[in-house]
């Protein structure tokens, strides 16, 4: 039987370390916030809590009790629905959830007013889930739309006040304004930080997992060839036995550092899969540039380094589990060569 096009190659020198130890699992904090859904939830059935704990103080029969029942329940409701099905909607329901809560909260605030009561504070409950979860500009508009809405509760209700209070408004969006910048700012370094390995300064696991969901989808549409190569670097483990991890990790960046100048910057995606292993996305590549490449990495590998390495191309057939294993097992392959053949 003709195998799937697989190509393997050894890469000689003297041997490098290896790191060790496993990756850390997120803790239950980082599970929770890592998807919009549960968090959204959480927030809706919050927000639901807040308003229902106001409901006794309505008097009833009268609209404004009705007021919040209403959105009560359908906070709750909304916050059920992301909690048991969130994950089959589109990313963008998410701003169909923040428009309809920045209008429930201006119908509660025009309603909490004439009540004498504040709950313009659930505005920046608002904006901050969407500066956490929807991109800087979409979250930045939805939080000048909660601004306006607001303004608007308060004209609207001067009459009855005595006039817009201006220091209310103030008060609430200019504080938003600085959770935004503040929010902004720490997303925009968590999001770096969670997409690169910090010892190499390479992209890490998750980001290659992301990037290779996009070029499959891209190679699909394109008909574009794709081919994967792994890099595994030769007896890392003895290396970092014999002259210490502090060794092992100035082989991985100067590896990194190597084969980041070798690759094609446009076209090409290289990142630390984990340890001493490496991998680089190839797009548009087919098996003979695959192997090119590989003649690449070799060449640009440094003096006292070795690395064996295997690539494949995508057969359009097979799940992207399923290339990276076959990579994976032609990177194998060229190592028990590598080891079965006499050094020069």
């Amino acid at each position: 039987m003709e195998r799937n096009p697989v190509s393997a190659f050894g890469l000689r020198r003297d041997s490098g370390p290896r790191e060790s130890g496993p990756d850390v699992a997120p803790g239950l904090a980082l599970a929770f916030f890592s998807g919009p859904n549960a968090v959204a939830a959480a927030m809706e059935a919050t927000g639901a809590l807040f308003v229902a704990a106001f409901i006794p103080l309505q008097p009833r029969p009268s609209v404004h009790f009705l007021v919040f029942v209403c959105v009560a329940v359908a906070a709750l409701l909304s916050s059920a629905v992301r909690i048991t099905a969130g994950k089959y909607f589109p990313t963008w329901t998410l701003h169909i959830d923040v428009a309809a809560a920045n209008l429930a909260v201006s119908v509660l605030t025009a309603t909490a007013v004439a009540e004498h009561l504040d709950l313009a504070n659930l505005f920046l409950l608002v904006e901050i889930f969407a500066l956490l979860y929807l991109p800087v500009r979409s979250a930045l508009v939805h939080l000048a739309t909660g601004g306006a809405a607001y303004a608007t509760v308060l004209i609207l209700a001067g009459p009855t006040t005595g006039g817009p209070d201006l220091v209310d408004w103030i008060t609430v969006f200019g504080l938003g304004t600085v959770i935004a910048v503040v929010v902004v700012g720490l997303t925009s370094v968590l999001r770096r930080t969670a997409a690169a390995d910090p010892l190499t300064g390479l992209a890490n696991r998750r980001s290659w997992d992301e990037r290779l969901d996009v070029e499959f989808e891209r190679s699909r549409r394109s008909g574009e060839a794709l081919s994967v190569v792994v890099i595994d670097i030769d007896d890392f483990k003895g290396i970092n036995d014999a002259r210490g991890h502090q060794a092992g990790d100035q082989v991985l960046r100067a590896a990194a550092d190597c084969w980041r100048g070798a690759i094609r910057g446009s076209t090409d995606f290289l990142a630390r899969l984990g340890g001493d292993e490496f991998g680089i996305i190839a797009a548009g590549s087919d098996e003979s540039a695959a192997r090119f490449l590989a003649g690449r990495l070799s060449r640009a590998l440094p003096e006292g380094i070795s690395a064996s390495g295997g690539a494949a191309t995508w057969n359009r057939v097979e799940s992207e589990s399923d290339l990276v294993r076959r990579a994976d097992q032609a990177m194998y392959e060229a190592k028990q060569l590598r080891r079965r053949t006499p050094a020069r």
